[in-house]
């Protein structure tokens, strides 16, 4: 014990009467963090609040008694919240810089976005039958239920329909995402890369239903029928997945397959005028942030930009379909 003090106090004494070999270390580190003035106040900070000879001698000799109560919280010691809020002020400004907390995703040209195309996967096996046929009847179903079908197309229906399908596309991806994350967990097997972009998927399609709600705010009534799809289509598409997640994303690559041709459907409206201020209406804030889009953006790049999203989210999960359940994901973050 007796040596441990005075190894301690033998050290505290050195920095007392060698102030400069403290601060070239705290300096030596604040320069990898912090640039500028930052540092040089810091630095008198330290040699301000360093202790003195007397102050070592006095702390040794409450060691030997046995009182460590004298041993200062770092906490409160003046050069340790200096430093503190120095390097809190510097990350508060590389937060400043990053764009929220979204997760990677790509980052449309205007060329990509422009040359999106209609495609689609023919059915191979009973599986991608079944999952191709119960999309073509949710889309039926839906189009007569929801008066999309019904009379002229209009702003009001579009925004409907689009906020309405966002809510339900962003299931999948987390469902997915949450039973590949479980089954890891239980059976002690890496994923492979599957989880992130399926989290990714689940962000992208939300984002989409955010950056429409700045356009409409629903109803009570819209938001009702919100929450009983959700119940219903969560736990449909939970005990699909745990009997199969090759229909699964069979299933939601049809589904993008649809979302394609809604969003063309709808890029064709505002090019013949029946959502004409869509041309010229700005882009939400939101969508130019989240997709780094020019400040004058309008609505119509924003659709662009959310069909290359569909397209894109088309391609993955056809993939994914295509692979076996512990196969490497091709797809990299952000990809």
């Amino acid at each position: 014990m007796a040596l441990v003090i005075k190894s301690f106090c033998s050290g505290a004494l050195c920095r007392a009467i060698r102030p400069e070999l403290m601060l070239g270390r705290y300096s030596s580190t604040l320069q990898n963090v912090i640039p500028g003035n930052a540092v040089h106040n810091a630095e008198e900070n330290v040699a301000r609040n360093l202790s003195t000879k007397a102050d070592v001698e006095e702390n040794i000799k409450q060691f030997k008694k046995g009182n460590f109560e004298t041993l200062p919280d770092p906490g409160l010691v003046e050069h340790f919240r200096a430093r503190k809020q120095v390097v809190s002020n510097s990350l508060k400004e590389v937060t400043k810089e990053k764009d929220g907390y979204t997760l990677p995703h790509p980052i449309w040209l205007p060329d990509e976005t422009h040359s999106v195309k209609i495609t689609h996967k023919e059915p191979e096996g009973r599986m991608d039958v079944l999952a191709y046929y119960s999309i073509q009847a949710i889309r039926r179903t839906f189009d007569v239920f929801s008066g999309f079908t019904i009379g002229q197309r209009n702003e009001t229906k579009w925004l409907r329909r689009v906020i309405f399908l966002e809510t339900v596309a962003a299931v999948p991806g987390m469902v997915g995402a949450m039973y590949r994350h479980l089954a890891s967990l239980r059976k002690m097997k890496r994923d492979h890369g599957w989880i992130h972009t399926l989290l990714e998927e689940a962000e992208n399609e939300r984002m989409h239903l955010m950056t429409a709600l700045q356009v409409k705010k629903p109803s009570v009534f819209f938001r009702f029928c919100v929450l009983i799809s959700q119940g219903v289509f969560v736990n449909f598409f939970t005990m699909s997945y745990l009997i199969s997640p090759r229909f699964c994303h069979r299933f939601v690559g049809y589904l993008e397959e649809e979302a394609v041709k809604t969003y063309t459907m709808c890029l064709k409206d505002i090019d013949m005028g029946l959502l004409a201020n869509w041309a010229t209406k700005p882009a939400p804030e939101i969508a130019v942030k989240y997709w780094k889009m020019h400040p004058e953006s309008t609505m119509r790049d924003v659709i662009l930009v959310i069909r290359a999203d569909e397209a894109h989210h088309r391609l993955v999960n056809h993939t994914l379909s295509s692979l076996g359940p512990y196969e490497p994901n091709p797809y990299l973050p952000g990809q």
